[in-house]
């Protein structure tokens, strides 16, 4: 038995990257670390608690949530492992974590920081990179992101279960079909600052690119395990516009048969509107994009560079391609009122969309987590706030407001999962 595990909570209800390429890091630096999809397998807790170290991905807030479970299940049972965190929410929350929930918690990129951590563990005096540990303010060694350029490891995809056991019931609705559905990401962050958005604090702005061979490789992993459809799980498609456009085109030419989705900005389905239609050829069907409430103030207050009318075009756009529009709200948010509901509706049906949205997009409320650029806007400073562990519980203005949207959530649904995207 290896003497450490990663242990895989949720990554969106897909085959887990963040976590397979944290296991790939780790096992190609000779570390024999075992792996265990939670999210499919479960866990046992009196298995866990015989390893030395056990390592936790925490790419999501979902994700952070049942990993703090998890830990406090292992206390209880008198687990001594190191616990490790790493991910987009544990960069967020790594000086918060450590020392409370986990001993070692990486901040930004995880492969580079993961070996060292483990090779100090092993005996090595090379200096651990950007790691808190065990209460430390500061990692021993920084390195800035920019410097950890391609250290994307490809995912260790043959650890994990199969894909048919990752099913996306949304993407069958969009579709009209059933297909067996992969994930992978041609690239890490996002150039936009929008202000609502967990990955513009964890990367602000910046963006790290994959292996474009690397890439290619990973898609043949896939479609081995019988991927049909691929989700681009990237947060933005286009954060690297022509190298976008290339790896499609590349991945299609190979694999003529695989059908796609991506996420992307409404500018940018603006700035590439003569191009959808290549985009449709290459096997695009579905393209999510966040439109979050058509009110310009909304827009405005969360940096989408985007007015009502250009929430208008985009959707017409993308309609007369022959994609689906998969688009998400932001329904619940400080800067709508009373009478906006009705106008929202109105939209729907201007832009033909009052029977294309997933019901779980009129009960998304904007989540304020700690760390959040929106607790500087003077709306949210002006709201009652009441403080949580990792985020704030936010009251509108108008009680009614709120009362609205109690009266809109409907109970949990296995298989579908209440957020705006991916990587929230």
């Amino acid at each position: 038995m290896s003497s450490s595990i990663l242990v895989s909570i949720f990554e969106g209800g897909y085959q887990p990257i963040n976590a397979l390429t944290g296991l790939a890091a780790l096992r190609n630096a000779g570390h024999d670390t075992d792996f265990l999809d939670a999210y499919v397998e479960g866990y046992d807790i009196d298995r866990l608690k015989d390893y030395d170290t056990i390592i936790l991905p925490v790419p999501l807030f979902d994700s952070l949530n049942s990993a703090i479970r998890l830990c406090k299940e292992l206390d209880d049972a008198g687990c001594t492992a190191d616990k490790v965190m790493f991910g987009q929410y544990a960069t967020i929350n790594a000086k918060y974590l450590t020392g409370r929930y986990a001993d070692h918690v990486v901040s930004g990129e995880w492969e580079v920081p993961l070996v060292s951590l483990m090779d100090r563990k092993a005996g090595s005096d090379k200096p651990v990179i950007n790691v808190y540990s065990n209460g430390r303010k500061t990692p021993e060694q920084t390195m800035q992101m920019l410097k950890l350029r391609g250290t994307m490891a490809k995912p260790m995809r043959q650890s994990a279960p199969n894909l048919s056991k990752y099913p996306q019931p949304h993407l069958t609705t969009l579709m009209g079909e059933e297909k067996i559905v992969g994930g992978l990401e041609l690239t890490r962050g996002c150039h936009h600052k929008c202000t609502y958005c967990s990955v513009f604090s964890a990367y602000d702005g910046k963006v790290l690119l994959g292996d474009i061979a690397q890439i290619q490789d990973d898609v043949d992993a896939l479609v081995d395990q019988g991927m049909e459809h691929m989700t681009f799980i990237d947060a933005e498609f286009f954060n690297a516009t022509r190298r976008s456009f290339d790896a499609l085109a590349q991945i299609h030419k190979r694999h003529p048969a695989l059908t796609f989705d991506f996420t992307t900005r409404v500018d940018h389905i603006l700035e590439n509107n003569d191009r959808l239609g290549e985009l449709y050829d290459h096997g695009v069907r579905v393209i999510t994009s966040a439109l979050e409430f058509p009110k310009n103030e909304v827009l405005q207050q969360v940096r989408k560079e985007v007015d009502v009318d250009d929430l208008k075009e985009a959707v017409r756009l993308v309609q007369n391609s022959g994609i689906t529009l998969n688009p998400t709200f932001i329904m619940f948010n400080p800067w709508v009122t009373l009478e906006d509901f009705p106008r929202f509706h109105d939209f729907l049906v201007e832009t033909g969309m009052e029977d294309a949205v997933d019901p779980v997009q009129f009960e998304t409320r904007l989540h304020l987590y700690k760390g959040s650029p929106l607790l500087k806007n003077e709306t949210i400073k002006a709201l009652r706030l009441e403080e949580q562990e990792f985020h704030y519980d936010w009251f509108h203005s108008d009680e009614r407001v709120d009362e609205l949207f109690r009266a809109s959530v409907t109970p949990a649904v296995e298989g579908e999962f209440k957020r705006c995207c991916l990587k929230c």
